[in-house]
């Protein structure tokens, strides 16, 4: 029931019955929205003690009647006799409006019924918060003029939200601000808002936690203390079924042990399947990731909820912790600094799942490009300059061979993540902790999650170590890094159209400019270089958090676990992002790879094994300087080779190799000079011992030949 005290029922007498009988008003006084002309509305409070609620437009009523006030204006106990049997029967329907407020302040004007100053300072104390309309209610409205809306009163005393303020010296019908904030600090109506409660802790009473959310005053302490990023532990769903996990597990030990009952075990296991099998409470966990403490208000913040989900199966209220207390029972031989660090370790083992399904996805993005280009000969580059060709099927495929080394790294070592310090409790002494405790938390937790958990060597070391984060975080930079290298290769790749490279077209996904008709950017290429900008980036924070430990705790992890989520966030997304909006719809320009391979100085090198470097170096002079082919010069300028000659050695499989794999590859390949490598095997090149020395000049190779190197 609404304001139980006698000064809130007073205030929620005041608001609720709105309407004081139009004999109680001045004719200086406008009528409300809601009332009619009487003909006795010039009838004054001294002259009448009738007050009535009056049932208009739909409006609910209540008559209160009281013909032997002691004086004119009912006394506070009078009128609080009067009101509080109506009040029982119509608390559901109590409106607090501002137009309500409004009125009182004009009525208050003109008339004041007696007040105990003794009473002060308890009404200041009682919490006053906005109820919002029951079904009674929820109908009224009202329409507010300009005028009305500037002189709408909202007194603020300490930590109370709100008040109606009343005195009988306002200085016009309806009292300016400074009169209202004098006449709060003597008289004051509050009442308390029915959807708040009270808890207690060490630093004391904190009455403005919502009555129904599932956490409790640690929590509602952090999120007053700790509005930093406004990313919420509700926005990393992975970490809340992790510390669910940690906490059924301790729970499944507890019982084992004999240290909690099986009402409560079950009560606990419960609460906690219901954080895992649904989002459906994961709101409740409000508390900013960012947060001092090493994670106490995280940690806190799981055992109230599941103690409040606990006492709930078990038919008892939230906020009682009759049965199932957060500290005691859910945080049972737990400290934060082992549940904490256990529940984050497996938040990203869950958590970089989907980091690596996106990744293997985007590696076979690049394969099928590959094998989609293979016959595809372009110019290969080193330090943007013209090198030598190669085919953009392998340059497509050197791409997904460069993530699926990552991607086999970051599968291996996220183990590392798996051997945790549970039942170490504060420094790793295990200190209130039951000698089984670990072993059996640590079991449990590796049946509920099927991964291979381990105890750490020593809980006092593992305490203040955060090494397996920074070796994740190591491999996130890693694979960044490369990402974003490949993102600057594609940009590079589809410069132009008319004035770049222009050797690949990227799916057209935004205009890009908006002064430049017919400009299209990369976007997705460079919204992907940021990702890993931002990536490489936590990378270096997690390395500042993990070097800032002390002694025998490393107080920085909330920063360590929120850029690793994070990380994980954007590169999941991210790389979802390249796939499927990039790589999945990148188009070759054959005509200009071509182009650009028959115009190109780089391919004089595939003269070397006939001709020498010295004669090459020629013939890529007199071809700069001629403006003429490669082939030309060498057969009919300088003529250092026949023309038959020049089209075997300049033959486009000869030097890229694209016909490794063909039928016809091995018969092929030895009509061709021995290049020393190819796509089969970079170890024999068409014959059993390497022939690398094939390109050496023929004094260098007797000199090798005898010596038996061949």
């Amino acid at each position: 029931m609404f304001f139980r005290s006698r000064v809130a029922a007073e205030a929620a007498a005041l608001m609720t019955y709105w309407r004081i009988l139009r004999t109680c008003r001045p004719r200086s006084l406008p009528l409300s929205p809601l009332s009619s002309p009487s003909s006795s509305s010039s009838r004054t409070l001294s002259s009448h003690s009738e007050f009535i609620m009056e049932k208009e437009r739909g409006q609910w009523s209540a008559f209160v009647a009281k013909n032997s006030f002691s004086s004119s204006a009912a006394t506070r106990r009078e009128l609080n006799a009067e009101i509080e049997e109506e009040e029982e029967k119509h608390a559901h329907q109590w409106m607090t409006n501002n137009d309500l407020k409004l009125e009182l302040q004009q009525l208050f004007n003109h008339h004041r019924y007696n007040n105990n100053k003794n009473n002060k300072n308890n009404i200041k104390n009682a919490a006053s918060t906005k109820s919002e309309p029951t079904t009674g209610a929820q109908n009224y409205t009202t329409t507010k003029t300009t005028k009305q809306k500037k002189n709408e009163k909202k007194c603020v005393v300490g930590n109370v939200p709100e008040y109606i303020c009343r005195s009988s010296s306002f200085s016009s019908g309806v009292a300016t601000k400074k009169e209202c904030d004098d006449a709060t600090k003597t008289l004051v109506v509050a009442g308390r808002n029915e959807k708040t409660r009270s808890e207690s802790d060490l630093l004391g009473e904190l009455d403005t936690i919502p009555k129904n959310a599932l956490y409790g005053i640690a929590t509602q302490r952090a999120v007053d203390n700790y509005p930093i990023t406004g990313v919420k532990l509700s926005h990393f769903p992975e970490f809340i079924r992790a510390l669910a996990f940690v906490k059924k597990a301790a729970a499944t030990a507890n019982f084992k042990v004999g240290l909690i009952s099986k009402e409560i075990f079950e009560a606990i296991s419960i609460a906690c399947d219901s954080l895992l099998d649904s989002n459906e409470h994961h709101g409740d966990f409000i508390v900013d990731v960012i947060q001092g403490g090493a994670g106490t208000s995280t940690n806190m913040a799981a055992n109230e909820i599941i103690a409040n989900l606990a006492n709930l199966s078990l038919n008892k209220p939230i906020g009682s912790y009759e049965i199932v207390h957060p500290n005691d029972h859910v945080n049972l031989c737990q400290s934060t600094n082992d549940a904490y660090p256990t529940a984050a370790k497996l938040a990203v083992g869950l958590h970089h799942e989907k980091m690596v399904c996106e990744l293997k996805l985007l590696i076979q993005s690049f394969r099928k490009k590959g094998d989609e280009f293979k016959y595809i000969v372009k110019m290969g580059r080193t330090q943007l300059q013209d090198a030598v060709p190669m085919t953009l099927g392998q340059e497509f495929n050197s791409f997904a061979n460069s993530l699926e080394s990552d991607l086999a790294y970051l599968m291996k070592n996220v183990n590392a993540l798996y051997e945790c310090n549970l039942g170490g409790t504060a420094i790793g002494t295990s200190i209130t902790a039951h000698k089984e405790f670990s072993k059996e938390s640590i079991d449990a937790l590796k049946d509920l999650t099927k991964l291979p958990f381990t105890s750490a060597k020593d809980f006092v070391e593992a305490s203040s170590s955060t090494s397996s984060f920074l070796l994740f975080s190591s491999i996130l930079r890693r694979i960044a890094l490369k990402t974003s290298k490949i993102c600057n290769d594609l940009r590079l790749l589809s410069s132009g159209p008319r004035c770049g490279f222009n050797e690949i077209d990227l799916p057209a996904v935004a205009p890009g400019s908006s002064i430049m008709p017919g400009k299209i950017n990369p976007v997705i290429p460079e919204v992907m270089n940021q990702v890993c900008f931002q990536v490489i980036g936590a990378d270096a924070a997690i390395s500042m958090a993990s070097e800032h430990a002390q002694l025998q705790l490393n107080a920085f992890e909330p920063l360590i676990v929120y850029n690793l989520l994070n990380s994980l966030d954007s590169m999941t997304n991210g790389l979802k992002v390249l796939r499927e909006k990039c790589i999945d719809g990148i188009t070759a320009n054959e005509d200009v790879c071509a182009s650009h391979v028959n115009n190109s100085i780089g391919i004089v090198t595939a003269l070397l094994p006939k001709i020498g470097y010295k004669k090459a170096t020629l013939v890529a002079k007199t071809a700069l300087e001629t403006n003429k082919p490669v082939s030309q010069v060498a057969t009919e300028v300088l003529n250092f080779l026949s023309q038959d000659e020049a089209e075997t050695l300049l033959n486009i499989e000869n030097m890229t190799g694209v016909v490794a794999g063909d039928k016809n590859a091995e018969a092929k390949r030895n009509s061709y000079p021995k290049r020393g490598v190819d796509i089969e095997s970079p170890q024999s090149a068409g014959g059993d011992k390497c022939n690398f020395w094939s390109y050496m000049y023929p004094p260098e190779r007797q000199l090798f030949q005898s010596a038996g190197a061949m």
